[in-house]
Formats: structure tokens, C-alpha cells, sequence
């Protein structure tokens, strides 16, 4: 059972139609427009799953919390993309990109903080990052040639340019974008953000769409220190030449996934899920589940 965010493209607003005979076990999406607490607590339903805002998450979890059921919590994300000292450059900075701007930078598990480790690599990854994400070209998402796509809405478009003038206004720098493209649709320059203090709003904030946070940090402390002062624990990333020594900084990293040489990431047959008050439980419910 679905219940559509007011951002949800038209085309998944669709119904389709179910054939006579289907696999006795199989999700079954209904859209609805009803109060879901009683769904909840129908004794059918043996798990639910929320994608959405704390508010709702909150008050999804205490119902089937009283109602003793399996429950998992995806309600955002600001995963970290940690590159070591020793990783390759160019390797990194394509895998950041693909991070940070697949589908547009507008998947809960893309890599949103970029933490590089030494200054001279730190400005190097910087130069190689923007390069690349200044040359995306917007165009229509249905042809080959395009590789910057629109916002899913014009409410999230609003939202994400005031959240840049938000970390503007809290000492950040734009190196990179940071306005609307002038064209049809709901476009967004791709933009990279550096000199985020602790204190900067967004560290607490997820950015939906083509923005990068960038920061420059001076050892592998600092860097597994700013990876988790974030209150999400979703996905996360290292990248290191030496895959052992990656694997125990991946350790270290307070979130529910982390990828070692490869940005963040979902699969059918990986367990999904988070660490944390904002992404908790983890998406491997094997009964009957209703999805919000």
C-alpha cells in the first residue's frame, strides 16, 4: 500500500491492472486516500516501511510500534563519500560524480558530503570535480544525449535554491552553479558548496537534487568524525587503495550501509536500511508489508 508524496511524478500515480492468476506471494501497491492507522493495525499487515519526513516517520513508527510491528524508517540521507589519501584521484572523482548526480543527485543514498583527506589532493579533487559537474549538459531526461535532468517538482526546486541561499547565508561558498537554468522545466545549475563550518544549517539538512557539499579535512579522524555529525545514517563511502584498511574505516562509520570503492548504493538482493534517529531498521521484511 502506497500513500504518494505531493512530489511524486504523475506517471506513478498510474493504476495498472492485475492478471487473473499471480504468484501466491507477491507485494500488492494499492494507492489510497485514507487514514492509514487502521491499515497499521490490520492483523494482515506484518510489517510497514516509511519514506518520508521525520514528522511522518515518527508518527508511522509509534502506531505500529503499538502494535507490535516490524517497522523501517528511511527518511532521508546526507551520505559521506570519504576519499582517502591513498586513493586514486581520477577513479575517485568519477565515482563522485556518478554519486552525487545520479538521477540527478535526487536518490536518498547518493553521495551528498564529499570529505577529501589533505590539502593539495583536497584542492586537485576540487578542480577535477568541478570541471565535470560544469560540463553536465540539461536537456530532456528521455534523450541519450542529456546528462543533467530536471527536479522531480517545482515545490522541490523551490525548496533546494533555498537551501543554498540558506548555506550561503551560514559562511558556505559557491564555487560551482547555485541558481536555476533558463529554460522550461525545473532545472537546476549543478553546483558545489565548500568552506561549511559546523555550524552551517545544512549539515543537518538532506540536498535533494545536483549539489554537492565539499569539504577538505586533514586526517582520517577528522574525516570519520565529520562522516558521522550528521543525524543521518544511511549510506556512506570510502575510497582507498588499500581495500583492507578501507574496510576498517567502513567500520567506523555510523551508518547503516557502507561501500568501500564504490558510491552508495541499493540492490534487490542487499539488505536496505539505516543507523540512526532519521534511518533506522532494515528494509528485509519477508512477510506482507504496507509501504507508505
Amino acid at each position: 500500500m502506497r500513500k504518494l508524496s505531493r512530489n511524486a511524478p504523475s506517471r506513478s500515480r498510474g493504476s495498472s491492472s492485475w492478471p487473473a492468476r499471480r504468484p501466491a506471494r507477491i507485494q500488492i501497491s494499492l494507492l489510497v486516500s485514507i487514514k492509514l492507522g487502521g491499515v497499521i493495525e490490520d492483523s494482515r499487515v506484518c510489517g510497514v516501511t516509511v519514506t518520508g519526513s521525520a514528522r511522518a516517520g515518527a508518527a508511522v513508527a509509534e502506531r505500529a510500534g503499538r502494535n507490535l510491528k516490524k517497522s523501517v524508517m528511511e527518511l532521508g540521507g546526507s551520505d559521506p563519500f570519504l576519499v582517502l589519501e591513498d586513493a586514486p584521484l581520477e577513479t575517485s572523482i568519477d565515482a563522485a560524480i556518478f554519486g552525487r548526480m545520479f538521477n540527478t543527485g535526487q536518490s536518498c543514498v547518493s553521495s551528498k558530503r564529499i570529505i577529501v583527506i589533505g590539502k593539495e589532493r583536497g584542492k586537485a579533487f576540487l578542480d577535477g570535480f568541478v570541471q565535470r559537474m560544469g560540463a553536465l549538459e540539461a536537456g530532456n531526461p528521455e534523450d541519450p544525449a542529456t546528462t543533467l535532468g530536471p527536479i522531480s517538482s517545482e515545490r522541490a526546486m523551490d525548496l533546494l535554491l533555498k537551501q543554498i541561499e540558506v548555506a550561503k547565508a551560514g559562511g558556505a561558498r559557491v564555487v560551482l552553479g547555485g541558481g536555476r537554468i533558463d529554460r522550461p522545466g525545473f532545472y537546476i545549475e549543478p553546483t558545489v558548496l565548500t568552506d561549511i563550518d559546523e555550524n552551517n544549517p545544512i549539515n543537518s539538512q538532506e540536498l535533494f537534487g545536483p549539489v554537492a557539499s565539499y569539504y577538505v579535512v586533514d586526517s582520517e579522524e577528522e574525516a570519520i568524525k565529520l562522516a558521522n555529525a550528521t543525524p543521518f545514517g544511511l549510506g556512506a563511502s570510502v575510497f582507498t587503495a588499500d581495500v583492507e584498511h578501507g574496510r576498517r574505516i567502513a567500520e567506523r562509520i555510523d551508518s547503516g550501509m557502507v561501500f568501500v570503492n564504490q558510491p552508495a548504493w541499493t540492490a534487490l538482493e542487499l539488505p536496505f536500511g539505516g543507523s540512526r534517529i532519521q534511518d533506522s531498521g532494515e528494509n528485509c521484511l519477508n512477510s506482507a508489508s504496507a509501504s507508505l
